[in-house]
């Protein structure tokens, strides 16, 4: 751990503050047109950093070089029974040594509360190692205190690579460098379970990786063949990107790299990425490309969908990543007020993370105390009401940060956005992009295209957006001016201005109205595409005004 201030890395920041604030950029705000634009979140109690424009992102804490490799001893002497067991995995001693595999006697696994014998694992990093991972004879794993958390198989990677390999576990890795494949990684953490509410964290080695990932032109991904491999496939090629992304098919009775290597030899595993087939992207049709989801659909039923944390709203509407859905409203009617009470709602019951593009919540400190109040139930402000009390507040700005991630842009253009989004999806595994209002963005529509193909590229482009990266994006749209005589009836989707399209291209759609006459909300929902969803209806739901959140009738 450093002593090193804030101002040690050029963040001017007041020497009172405490937790979450906001400034400029020392990294990329000099460069910018509006040099001004607080881009920078600072988190001062955590000593954590991020940029929302440049993405740089820093630690006062952070450890300045990993130390673990002081008592690395290279080159030890393996037993008989190691070499036995990974010549029986077809594993070569030339490749033990070549990795500098080693063995110990005396490794202390917590889970087992005692110590074992087992396999190490270094971890190189510009020829030091920087972690260790242990396997027991009985597969229990336990990595080193501390160590940094990469690719098993860094240091073996090219600059001049531009094709990548990666594997759910090390013995995978070493099976393709039986096959003297060399651009062969495995994560350092294996698969996720399935039934895990979130795994973000365990995806935070990506950063760690990422000038690897950035210059692939293609990824494979050799994971094994069960719902664990399945689900680490999936998250990996929807933060990777799945446009280049490739997925491999295991021979019968084959589950992961190295079982090809055991039951088929050396050739079959070179036919194994010789024939890896890229991820379908949306326009591909055929069922060959399709197999392996249709297998998922078989096995696994459609899509999970999720609550809204309102039992008598998921009647009618369940949240599902890779949708879009649209909500419009009359001004003051809450449509931002329900997004956000949803948006929190999934944060708390799922741990998801959300990119947020709220612009007519600028600044944003704005946005945090609406947020802050739905939280902890309280006004931020003194009031007749009891107000929250600092720790409460504490509490709420810690659990925000780690699910909030707010888009402050300078070009407030789509495809700005969406290309925030698509770090903040590796960065940090965002489950959902909220863009508010559609309005308020800047669309620059060529010479000759109507409004109406506008708006209808403009929804193809999001919707697209959402399915290729598996994320949700609601888009809050206004309706036109009502009339005097229909202001007390709710809008529809076919009332936005524009274009009927709002309708054609959502996947659901919904209007919130407020009654004038108490604080009852009425959630109508107009557009649902597929019915495991939900279905067409109205919900009452009932408004505190004093903290901003919704309840049951």
């Amino acid at each position: 751990m450093t002593n090193k201030t804030f101002r040690d890395y050029g963040i001017d920041l007041p020497d009172s503050a405490t937790g979450q604030h906001y400034t400029t950029c020392p990294q990329c705000s000099r460069e910018r047109k509006k040099s001004n634009i607080k881009c920078l979140g600072i988190n001062v109690d955590k000593g954590l950093w991020h940029c929302s424009h440049c993405n740089w992102s820093g630690s006062l804490y952070q450890k300045e070089e990993a130390k673990i490799n002081i008592n690395w001893q290279p080159n030890q002497k393996l037993p008989e029974k190691v070499l036995e067991y990974f010549a029986r995995r077809g594993i070569s001693e030339e490749t033990l040594k070549r990795n500098d595999i080693q063995y110990h006697n005396d490794v202390f696994f917590p889970q087992e509360n005692k110590k074992l014998g087992a396999i190490c694992f270094p971890y190189f990093k510009d020829g030091k190692v920087v972690n260790k991972k242990y396997r027991s004879a009985e597969k229990k794993f336990i990595q080193e205190k501390g160590g940094e958390r990469i690719f098993y198989g860094y240091d073996g990677i090219t600059e001049n690579e531009t094709t990548l390999i990666i594997t759910e576990g090390e013995i995978d890795k070493l099976s393709f460098d039986e096959i003297s494949y060399k651009f062969s990684v495995s994560v350092p953490d294996g698969a996720p379970s399935p039934n895990a509410k979130n795994f973000n964290s365990k995806f935070d080695y990506l950063e760690n990786n990422k000038s690897i990932i950035d210059r692939m032109d293609k990824v494979i991904l050799a994971v094994d063949n069960d719902e664990p491999g399945r689900v680490l496939e999936r998250e990996l090629a929807r933060r990777i990107g799945i446009e280049k992304c490739y997925r491999v098919e295991y021979p019968k009775g084959c589950k992961d790299p190295n079982d090809v290597l055991v039951k088929h030899g050396k050739q079959a595993l070179i036919d194994l990425i010789g024939s890896a087939k890229p991820f379908p992207i949306l326009g591909v049709s055929t069922v060959e490309d399709l197999h392996q989801d249709l297998i998922d659909l078989y096995k696994n039923g459609v899509k999970k969908v999720y609550s809204t944390g309102w039992i008598t709203l998921d009647e009618y509407y369940h949240v599902r990543p890779g949708e879009l859905s649209v909500v419009t409203g009359y001004p003051g009617h809450g449509k931002s007020e329900f997004m956000d009470a949803l948006l929190l709602n999934l944060a708390i019951q799922y741990d998801w993370n959300f990119s947020i593009c709220s612009l007519e919540n600028l600044p944003y400190e704005r946005y945090l105390i609406k947020m802050t109040e739905k939280f902890i139930g309280k006004p931020f402000f003194a009031g007749p009401n009891k107000r929250m009390d600092e720790e409460e507040l504490s509490n709420a700005e810690s659990f925000l940060n780690e699910h909030f991630y707010l888009i402050n842009p300078e070009q407030v253009e789509i495809d700005y956005i969406l290309s925030i989004a698509k770090s903040l999806i590796y960065r940090h595994g965002i489950n959902g992009l909220i863009i508010d209002p559609y309005n308020e963005l800047d669309h620059k529509r060529p010479i000759g295209m109507s409004e109406t193909e506008y708006i209808s590229q403009f929804l193809s482009k999001v919707r697209r957006f959402a399915k290729l990266n598996n994320i949700g994006i609601w888009v809050v749209a206004h309706p036109v001016k009502p009339p005097i005589e229909n202001r007390d009836k709710p809008p529809t989707i076919y009332d936005i201005s524009g274009s009927a399209n709002w309708a054609n291209k959502s996947d659901n759609a919904l209007a919130i109205f407020r009654h004038a006459y108490d604080d009852t909300v009425e959630i109508h929902i107009q557009k649902i595409r597929f019915k495991e969803v939900g279905k067409i209806g109205t919900v009452e739901l009932k408004y505190d005004r004093m903290c901003g959140r919704y309840f049951e009738k």
